[in-house]
């Protein structure tokens, strides 16, 4: 089944509290909104996932909405992941899981997404490949496999921020970043992980590190690094803003799907923080891409492109 844009993760349901304790339970979560990052502008393409059998209860009716493929998700647990996610003040959260520590430590390699879960779906046809693995994870043992499958697909990593909380992972979060075609970090994982203390030291950093990235500022916008140069776009509609969950993730799709695309890069940041901004709208992924809908992001997405780059006289 050969397919333009494999996204490759893990699938939760998430009950998110806020730094103020207020719970909103039961909402669909994890990489489902990398899977919607690029949604917003293009319907080829399947998630790879583990899940349990109650998949289709929770699952079914957004994907049936979606016109979503089903056929990379392997029921592979005995139920699908159910975790709290918990921020703090700063935006970073904490996520653990409802049925317990010992349903993680039982299930948790179960879940994690294997080489051979890819491969099904990967060929000379494939454009762009998203992980969403931990650098501990067996799938970085076999990414010559999968470029091989895939030889002209660009492979984005969106860095793991307990990856970044430890220390002793350091060297191999670069080993990473050095095996893809492109990586995404935030604000605070950058400072964390470069040491640094402030945006512009991060963006030096980034920029210096010489690998394309999408580097997300939070509600300022995001930046595409690429070619020793950055590319800024802030971020859209915040006064409609209800929810962060997944932001970052539905950025880093539409980024993925700019980058292989070959669009330009300020293209690649505005068509990231739109679809981030969609996002945003609810508890949840969007519920409901059309294709009016993708004509008019696409739309203003030309608009914003022509503002800033007569804003920006360096832009070319």
């Amino acid at each position: 089944m050969p397919l333009t844009y494999l996204i490759t993760g893990c699938t939760h349901i998430n009950d998110l509290i806020d730094a103020t304790g207020h719970a909103t339970i039961a909402q669909l979560g994890g990489t489902i909104y990398t899977v919607n990052g690029i949604k917003t502008y293009c319907d080829d393409l399947v998630f790879v996932t583990t899940a349990g059998p109650d998949f289709g209860d929770f699952f079914g009716a957004y994907y049936a909405a979606n016109q979503l493929s089903s056929a990379g998700v392997y029921h592979v647990l005995p139920r699908t992941q159910y975790n709290f996610l918990s921020y703090q003040p700063d935006g970073r959260w904490r996520e653990y899981s409802k049925y317990g520590a010992d349903f993680g430590a039982q299930w948790g390699a179960a879940a994690l997404i294997q080489s051979a879960h890819v491969l099904p779906f990967a060929s000379t046809q494939t454009r762009g490949i998203y992980l969403e693995s931990s650098v501990t994870e067996p799938i970085w043992q076999d990414l010559a496999t999968i470029r091989a499958a895939a030889p002209h697909a660009k492979i984005m990593w969106e860095v793991a921020g307990w990856d970044i909380d430890d220390p002793a992972l350091h060297d191999a979060i670069a080993a990473c970043i050095n095996q893809v075609d492109i990586y995404s970090i935030n604000l605070p994982e950058s400072m964390a992980y470069f040491g640094t203390n402030t945006e512009a030291e991060s963006l030096a950093a980034i920029v210096a590190l010489g690998k394309p990235c999408l580097f997300r500022v939070g509600t300022n916008g995001a930046y595409m690094v690429q070619s020793g140069q950055a590319y800024f776009a802030p971020s859209y509609d915040l006064a409609h803003s209800v929810d962060p969950t997944g932001c970052g993730n539905c950025a880093t799709g539409a980024a993925l799907y700019g980058y292989a695309e070959g669009l330009h890069p300020l293209r690649t940041v505005v068509l990231a923080n739109l679809a981030a901004a969609l996002n945003a709208r609810q508890y949840g992924p969007y519920p409901l891409y059309t294709a009016a809908l993708r004509a008019e992001l696409l739309h203003r997405a030309d608009s914003e492109f022509t503002r800033l780059t007569k804003e920006n006289s360096h832009v070319s």
